[in-house]
Parts: C-alpha cells; structure tokens; sequence
C-alpha cells in the first residue's frame, strides 16, 4: 500500500491509526484489521462511503478547536502506544483544505500525549493518589456553570510568569479600571512582592505545590483547582478554592456515575487555563501579562526573575522556531504549549479584544501587541471603554455544585464497592509469588469500570503488566503495594464526603456487592 501515501509514522506496538487525506474504501477496509482499534479518517466533504464499523470520520474542514478533540480523545484509546499516522497522495490534489496545518496539529497532540505519559508512567501512582486526596473537594467544591457573569464588561488580566513579567507586572499597579486578575500558580510570589493580590490563581500541575510558588500565609483571592492539583493548594485555600474539570479518566469515570463536569474544563498548562477561565467569567477584553510562550536567552529561560522560580531551567533536547512579537522567529521548548494558547487566542479574538503587553515571546493569534513603552496609550484607551470590576460578584462562587443526599450516598456504595472487591482480590494474593502478583494486578485491571477509576495508577501499570517482558518480583511488589495504599486513600476520601449515619454504619460493618 506504500503507493497510497504521501507519509507514513508507523509506531510500534500501534493498534490505532489516524488517515489524512481521501483513500479508496478497500483500503479502509484492509486498515480496519490491521488496526482493530481504530481508524480516524479525516476527509475532504464529498465522501459519503459505508464505513468499517471501527472507523471515526471527521470533516477536514472542522475547525483546530474540535480537530484537537476529536484527536484528543482518540488518542486514548490506547493506553500503549499512540496512533500511527499516514497522509494520503490524495491530499496534493485538494487545495481546498489545509491538510498541512491538519498534520502539524496532530504531530502537536501525539507530541503532548508521548510527553503526558512518560509524565504517566513515571508518577502515576503519585497523580493518583493526589486524585483521591482531592476527591472530596472536587465533589463538594466544583465550579459552577451559572457563574460566568462575574467579570462583566470589566478587563480581565491574565498573568503568566514568562520572563518579560520583570518589566510589565509593575505596570499593572495603577491607571487601570480595577481589573479581576487571574493569575497562573507561579506567578504567586512576583505579584506579593510588588503589592498585587490577584483575584483567582489557578494551580492544575500535579507536580508544583504551593511551597514552591508562594510565601507562607500568602493565600489571595480564590484558587481554582483540578482534581489532580498538588494538594498543598486546597490546604492552603481551605473552603476558598474551587475546583474544575479535565481530561483526567477518574473524572470520567465520576461522569459516567452522574456527576457531571464542569462547563470549563482545565487544560494543558496553569497559564491557558488562567486565560480560559479569564474568558468564561465573560470579561469585555483581556490584557496578558507574562505570556512569553518562548524561553529566554537561548530557550532555556522559563520564568521571570521576580518569580522566584528562575532558577528552574527547561533543558531540551529539541528547540522549536517559531513567530516572534519582535523577531521574525524566536526559540521554544514549549511547541505545544504555544500552539494551544495561540489557536485558543485565535478562537476568542472574535468576541472580545485580547492584548499582549509584552516587549519579547511569541506571537500569539489574534492579539493586539502592545510594548510596555505604550502602556500609557493602553491605559487611556482601556479606561474610556471598560467599566471597572465588582469584587462582589465573586459570591457568585458561593453556590459550588456538590453533591449531597441521596445521589452522595448512591456514589459513595458505588466507591466502597470497588474497595470491598479489591480487597477480595488481595485476600487471594500471595506476594511472595511472581505468578499470584501479576495475575493478580491483571484481573483488578482488566476490569475497566475499575481501572478507569484508579487512573493513572492503572495508565502507569497496563503496559508493564501485559509487557512480553515481565517485570521484576519488586516491581510486582511495589506495584501491588501502591494499589493497597490507592485504596486505603480512597476510603478516606469516602469518609471525607461526610456521608450520613446510615452509610456510615453500612460502610464500618458490611461488605457493599
């Protein structure tokens, strides 16, 4: 079939594959078996064929925004390997569409997948149990969907913590309608220091704690929050915090069991989602600050030196050239990063003015660019058209979606059922023996109602256990281990809900089947 295709990335172990471009439907059908799992088609209008039944079709001329979720969800389909990609011939010949630009976004998404689960595979226990650490959060605290009135008609600031923020964020102290800020978690420490509490900070990095981006006690305004944040923030922030939706699978599995996620959902990076959320809060206009997208110097610059942080350096073994606000190109490490936050830039453009104060970084889509040495014209022009922000209109928050009653108590059996079933398991389990351990581990996982609630524990542990080569009686060990502890965190994340008397007593003296 080598005649067919323009390019080919054939990955190994792929059970999947995405097509570009218009293809004969035999080979389609050829495909579908060497490829069970799926086939992405992504095709000019004028296909109307009877597809195989594993194949998903999409329009080529489908905006980035629902390419990017359409691929994003067919990515994971497999928890093994990505899916291989192959562009038609066909694609030469259709001028219509741009299948070039179609191509680059999905290069872009596999690239976030790979790096998401090496992220995966190596903290997935870790990630995991910080699901369950927030969990009772996340049920009791969620964002709710009526709220997106707050910032109206004012200016939304959104911070970010790029190397450029050493010269805008001082500009931000006076001159402007008071703005509603949304600041990104590492920005914590610059804004204390010149006098500026923000109104929102948003923290959804697994891996960055609050200790690590703020001073002790400095707790402004409201933390929004995913289930996967490190927990120090919900700590922190106590009942000032509240919590959003992602693409992370216990959250599916919660979906799937009713709870419904929220209507913004986290994304890739602190930074988008600070300008995201900036946006449902349906602000007239945002100015960005410290959204640089590129790293200083030679690349290898990620944060500002008023963050703190500047002494944490990206290393990469792959530099990006890509457009720059005040050169032709400038050098990332963060492709993907860019690539999201511009085409999301490029989205909302249409709705409402987004400004980059910045004097370096990258372009960003449909942003009006302002050097900080036009800041006084910015300031002029800003006051004459916007309304200043109603710090009161956070009550709005007040009323967070929980769970409470009934539906509570239908989850929580539905929780203490998946524990009480592993803990079955492990009765059975004998972890002085290899062969006990992984069967073990393989019949908990192949059960997908569960594995989809333990997450990215089970993301992490899929591919070792059904691996030709086996792994180690201490990774075995380790892995069965770390299952006992997710469970024991779950059954404090169940007592944490503060269920009532009736569940509490079922929960302490039977078993749930």
């Amino acid at each position: 079939m080598s005649e067919v295709w323009l390019s080919e990335s054939n990955f190994n172990g792929s059970s999947s594959v995405i097509i570009l471009g218009d293809v004969p439907l035999e080979i389609l059908d050829l495909l579908s078996k060497e490829y069970p799992l799926g086939i992405l088609w992504i095709c000019s209008e004028k296909n109307n064929l009877e597809l195989p039944p594993n194949t998903t079709l999409i329009k080529s001329s489908s905006d980035s925004e629902r390419l990017i979720e359409v691929f994003s969800d067919f990515i994971l389909l497999n928890y093994k390997c990505v899916p291989s990609v192959k562009a038609s011939k066909a694609i030469l010949n259709d001028s219509s569409h741009d299948y070039a630009k179609i191509l680059e976004l999905i290069s872009s998404q596999i690239n976030s997948a790979l790096r998401a689960r090496k992220t995966r595979t190596e903290n997935g226990y870790i990630r995991q149990n910080q699901v369950f650490i927030n969990l009772a959060g996340y049920l009791s605290k969620r964002l709710p969907d009526d709220c997106n009135s707050i910032g109206d008609g004012a200016l939304g600031v959104v911070v970010g913590a790029g190397p450029s923020l050493d010269k805008t964020l001082p500009l931000l102290k006076s001159g402007f309608h008071r703005p509603v800020i949304v600041a990104a978690d590492s920005c914590l420490y610059a804004l204390k220091n010149v006098g500026i509490d923000p109104d929102f900070v948003v923290s959804i990095d697994p891996e960055k704690s609050f200790e690590s981006c703020s001073i002790s006690g400095y707790t402004p305004g409201i933390a929004i929050l995913s289930s996967q944040s490190h927990p120090s923030w919900a700590k922190q922030w106590g009942n000032n915090c509240c919590f959003i939706s992602g693409r992370v699978v216990t959250e599916d599995w919660l979906a799937e069991k009713g709870i419904s996620k929220t209507k913004l959902l986290a994304v890739s990076n602190a930074g988008l989602t600070a300008l995201a959320f900036a946006d449902f809060l349906n602000t007239a206009a945002i100015l960005t600050v410290g959204m640089d997208l590129a790293g200083g110097n030679r690349g290898e610059q990620r944060y500002a030196e008023n963050t703190n942080r500047s002494h944490v350096q990206t290393f990469s073994s792959l530099y990006h050239k890509i457009p720059g606000n005040y050169q032709d190109t400038v050098l990332t490490p963060f492709l993907s990063d860019w690539e999201e936050t511009s085409n999301y830039c490029q989205k909302i453009s249409g709705s409402k003015m987004l400004i980059n104060l910045n004097d370096r970084g990258a372009k960003l889509a449909g942003t009006t660019l302002i050097h900080p040495d036009q800041v006084d014209e910015l300031k002029t022009a800003l006051m004459e058209n916007l309304s200043p922000f109603n710090p009161e209109n956070i009550n709005l928050l007040s009323s967070t979606k929980s769970l409470k009653g009934q539906g509570l108590n239908q989850l929580l059996c539905s929780l203490a059922k998946q524990c009480d079933d592993c803990w079955h398991d492990f009765e059975k389990l004998d972890m002085k023996n290899k062969f006990s351990m992984v069967n073990s581990l393989r019949a908990r996982l192949a059960n997908k109602d569960f594995a989809s609630l333990m997450g990215d524990y089970a993301f992490a542990t899929i591919p070792v256990i059904t691996s030709k080569k086996q792994p180690s009686e201490e990774e075995l060990k380790n892995m069965c281990l770390e299952l006992q502890c997710l469970i024991w965190k779950l059954e404090d994340a169940i007592l944490e809900t503060e269920p009532n008397e009736e569940f509490l007593i079922r929960f302490f003296t039977e078993k749930f089947t």
